[in-house]
């Protein structure tokens, strides 16, 4: 089974990134599920709001993924791997009532470097998800149509945004300095009985107000026990 190192942690995301959504799939599913996307992810945006996804398998080739947003109520979604010409999509079907409902996302994930490790630890496993850069007259397109845009725009070097390597790297280290606090208070907290004190943002940290269009990076917290088998 291949591994497509990048994907899942995503597909709340629409919450997070402007949301293009569509009337159609490019595709239906194309590969089996690679248990390896199994998991807890989460991130955080400029403003300290936390955001968690659970992606847990649906069947063989589909899914299942709830999206956690604070204190609001989770989001489901359907979610499977479309290929388009060898270029893999993390095609995502919202579940939720409203507008939303039935309608697809299209995501390209990219697996990062590992992160730097807490003491003691090991460095989180992260992905940076980025929306298609379709224009807003594919979102009706029926399937057939839409592959074609797709194919036209990879060829023309404009379906995913631009990168600001300095920006994710500033983005980066700010999320694994928050997941290696978090880390490190878990684990003294039997001892020292500490309460955690809210943190804020940093207003000096350039990455606190920075924001790739259509780009969100996501950290690897945890598996999924399924049947008794963790993924």
């Amino acid at each position: 089974m291949s591994r497509l190192l990048t994907l899942i942690p995503i597909l709340g995301l629409l919450l997070l990134l402007n949301g293009c959504l569509y009337d159609n799939p490019p595709s239906g599913p194309s590969t089996s599920i690679d248990t390896w996307l199994v998991g807890q992810w989460e991130t955080r945006d400029s403003a300290g709001h936390h955001f968690k996804t659970i992606v847990a398998p649906g069947d063989s080739d589909h899914y299942r993924v709830t999206f956690f947003h604070d204190a609001k109520l989770p989001e489901n979604f359907d979610a499977w791997i479309s290929r388009v010409d060898g270029f893999s999509i993390l095609t995502v079907k919202s579940l939720n009532e409203g507008p939303s409902h039935g309608k697809f996302s299209l995501l390209h994930y990219e697996l990062l470097a590992p992160g730097t490790p807490p003491p003691g630890g090991v460095g989180p496993t992260r992905i940076r998800l980025s929306e298609l850069q379709l224009d807003e007259s594919c979102r009706s397109l029926d399937s057939f149509r839409l592959r074609a845009a797709i194919r036209r725009t990879l060829k023309e070097g404009t379906l995913l945004p631009p990168h600001n390597v300095v920006s994710d790297l500033k983005e980066e280290k700010r999320l694994n300095d928050i997941y290696a606090a978090d880390t490190a208070y878990v684990t003294a907290f039997p001892s020292s009985g500490k309460l955690k004190t809210k943190t804020t943002t940093d207003k000096s940290n350039p990455a606190a107000g920075e924001k790739i269009p259509g780009s969100i990076i996501w950290i690897k917290t945890g598996g999924v026990t399924i049947k008794g088998e963790t993924f």
